[in-house]
């Protein structure tokens, strides 16, 4: 880049700030240099970096894992599937985060590059500080690594005039161990709490920063990034994994299932973002069914649906993402009552036609409501608290789980069964089965099958959670998985408006099958490349 990107003016990033700092004095009476001579303001600057922690409510990642449709925008599907992705095509703020990132980066560097001069600070206070800001360092560089492979490491202030042409980009390797390092100086030499309470939940903690590690170095350990299978790189997952769970600070939920996605600080969680009816979202009454009162632009699609076993274990369907499914004689499974006697997790996801939500009933059937929404036969009720109520500019204050322990468990079942201890393997990935009133995997289920067993149970556990899309990959089974088409389940009412039913059902291709080995990465912007006058390097393929 030729020239870097001009700092935001200092308080306007002060958005979402925490309401002890209502005695700070009006910010346009305040220079930037009294900033760093107020440790209050310095820490409002702190939290307004939060504000870069994504969630997947307005950022859909799902619609890039084949998990959702959504009739109206069907965005990162639709380019993916269509091979329709360029050099300046819109992406979702969740992969394609180059210009939020690098803003806040800076905001960072200046953050430790001012922090070392401050004086009379206390200095627990800046430590606190510190470990928060190099979290969300590696925070940022964590999603820039998996959304687009490399990138220049930025550890430092630039002028504003500062010529930048020439800028290049890091490896893989480099960016991951920068990230690593960061996640190491919050475990081992901050002062932050293992685990966060009461009014600081939702901040940076020591666990998070575990968390994040299990996750990045189960990644790092997966066939795309290792292509030959490295004993240490798995056991470095496991150990990951390991500490979390022997500490023994969190818990399976135990309650009603869905009841846990809108539940914050709940047993299982790890980290959260939090909303307040400041910093709301409108994504439950868009995702919710027209029918009881939402918009229904969030639709799971039938490929997910298909992917959740009957309560004997069995799936419904022998193959997937076909317009003709042949049934699994094994399942005991009737497609016209396809809602009885499915995992209990498919009903904390699903809202199928018929289902009494609320105070009303989901109907699904094409012609219930004008825009014929339900395109995938379905709606959206996981994060949807049924009570309501619906309106598009209600402040819903749903919490988003980034990291949960569910995820740790499954992360050590996977890193143990490569790591060839497959009866452990196999006793963590049943604790979360049996949480969902799923039968063990039996001790006769081994080898690849064994493995194709977590890695399914990761996709019926943590729909819209963020994961499907980098597990694809990190597995190297993106080309496999997106050739199947996208499909949904057409619904045809038999009978009255007044009185629906009996249903016939159809089986309709959303998106065709269709995978570019260039979409294992996103590209970088365009003007990004041309800012830097060719010296940074696009990703292949684009």
């Amino acid at each position: 880049m030729k020239k870097i990107l001009s700092l935001l003016f200092i308080f306007s990033l002060f958005v979402g700030c925490e309401k002890d700092f209502l005695e700070v004095p009006p910010l346009d009476r305040i220079s930037e240099n009294a900033v760093w001579t107020d440790q209050n303001l310095v820490q409002a600057f702190v939290n307004a970096q939060y504000n870069v922690v994504q969630d997947h409510f307005g950022n859909n990642l799902h619609y890039y894992a084949d998990e959702a449709y959504s009739p109206y925008n069907p965005g990162g599907s639709w380019h993916f599937r269509q091979n329709t992705l360029t050099q300046d095509v819109s992406l979702s703020g969740e992969l394609n985060l180059w210009n939020t990132a690098y803003s806040y980066l800076r905001n960072i560097n200046i953050f430790f590059e001012k922090i070392e001069n401050t004086q009379g600070f206390d200095e627990s206070v800046v430590l606190s500080m510190k470990g928060e800001m190099t979290f969300l360092r590696a925070y940022i560089y964590q999603i820039l690594l998996y959304s687009y492979g490399g990138v220049p490491i930025i550890d430092k202030v630039f002028k504003l005039d500062e010529d930048l042409t020439g800028i290049t980009r890091n490896s893989y390797q480099e960016v991951f161990n920068k990230i690593m390092a960061d996640l190491d100086f919050v475990i081992e030499e901050s002062n932050l709490p293992d685990k966060q309470s009461g009014s600081n939940w939702g901040r940076a903690s020591k666990d998070v920063a575990r968390a994040m590690k299990s996750r990045l170095l189960l990644r790092d350990a997966s066939a795309y990034y290792t292509p030959v299978p490295s004993v240490a790189k798995w056991q470095a997952a496991s150990d990951a994994a390991w500490e979390l769970i022997d500490s023994k600070r969190y818990s399976l939920w135990t309650g009603d299932y869905a009841k846990m996605f809108l539940t914050a600080g709940n047993s299982e969680a790890i980290w959260q973002k939090l909303r307040t009816t400041a910093s709301s979202t409108n994504y439950p009454y868009f995702a919710n069914a027209p029918t009881v009162g939402g918009f229904g632009n969030h639709q799971p699609t039938e490929n997910l649906s298909q992917a959740y076993e009957m309560t004997n274990g069995e799936l419904p369907y022998l193959t997937e993402g076909s317009l003709t499914p042949v049934i699994n004689p094994a399942s005991g499974f009737d497609s016209t009552q396809y809602w009885v006697n499915r995992d209990a997790r498919w009903y904390a996801m699903f809202g199928y036609n018929g289902r009494i939500w609320g105070s009303g009933t989901i109907y699904t059937w094409k012609g219930v409501v004008s825009q014929d929404l339900s395109y995938t036969g379905y709606y959206t009720v996981k994060y949807i608290d049924q009570a309501g109520p619906w309106a598009s500019n209600y402040p819903y204050t749903t919490p988003y789980t980034i990291y949960r322990y569910a995820e740790i468990l499954l992360n050590y079942a996977e890193a143990q069964f490569e790591l060839g201890f497959e009866d452990v393997a196999r006793d963590y990935l049943n604790m979360i089965r049996r949480r969902a009133g799923q039968p063990d995997i039996s001790a006769s289920v081994t080898g690849s099958e064994l493995r194709n067993k977590i890695r399914h149970e990761r996709r019926v556990e943590f729909p819209y959670e963020g994961l499907r899309y980098y597990d694809i990959r990190r597995w190297d089974i993106a080309e496999e998985v997106s050739k199947i088409p996208i499909i949904g389940m057409q619904i045809t009412n038999l009978g009255t408006k007044a009185s629906p039913g009996p249903y016939n059902y159809k089986w309709v291709e959303l998106l065709p099958g269709f995978w570019d080995d260039k979409q294992f990465l996103i590209p970088i912007p365009y003007a990004e490349i041309q800012k830097s006058g060719g010296s940074l390097a696009q990703n292949p393929g684009y």
